[in-house]
């Protein structure tokens, strides 16, 4: 899956392909191997070759994140570029269409149909690549449709919810 990344201001070019516990990752045209673990929640262990890199992710936003490896800490915000320019034209304007960021399973589903949610409200969290995701609503309005359950598999861009 390709991205356009942002990290600490610097602008990069990022594709990840996961399979079990292991990551290919072209960074600006430098690619990486790695085998990943996640002991808990937000933490995860990354082997490349004979060294072991710990990094805890949490999540500070729609899309953002800050990152914190060794003693160095990032701001990271990521855009899927196959669906960066459908969600502009979108506007937030009428409806909202809830996508997965990328192929994953849903691991908790936090509102209904019929809920009122607030802008930047979790309505479905999706877990891919062993770190969870909470999908937000990015205006308040009411959820009026919910189109997976838990424990449902899901593909990249896959509408999870609507809101109006």
């Amino acid at each position: 899956m390709k991205y356009e990344a942002e990290i600490d201001g610097h602008k990069v070019i990022v594709d990840l392909e996961a399979r079990g516990g292991r990551v290919d990752a072209v960074i600006d045209g430098r690619r990486y191997t790695l085998e990943v673990a996640q002991p808990e929640a937000g933490s995860y262990l990354l082997f490349s070759g004979d060294k072991v890199y710990e990094a805890r992710v949490w999540e500070e936003g729609p899309s953002s994140l800050r990152v914190k490896l060794r003693d160095r800490l990032f701001g990271a915000k990521l855009y899927d570029r196959k669906h960066r320019r459908a969600a502009s034209e979108q506007g937030e304007e009428g409806m909202q269409y809830l996508t997965a960021p990328m192929p994953g399973k849903v691991v908790k589903v936090l509102r209904a149909a019929g809920d009122e949610v607030s802008a930047g409200e979790g309505v479905v969290v999706v877990e891919a690549m062993k770190m969870q995701n909470e999908i937000k609503a990015r205006k308040a309005g009411r959820v009026i449709e919910l189109r997976v359950s838990e424990g449902a598999t899901v593909n990249a861009g896959q509408v999870l919810a609507v809101v109006e």
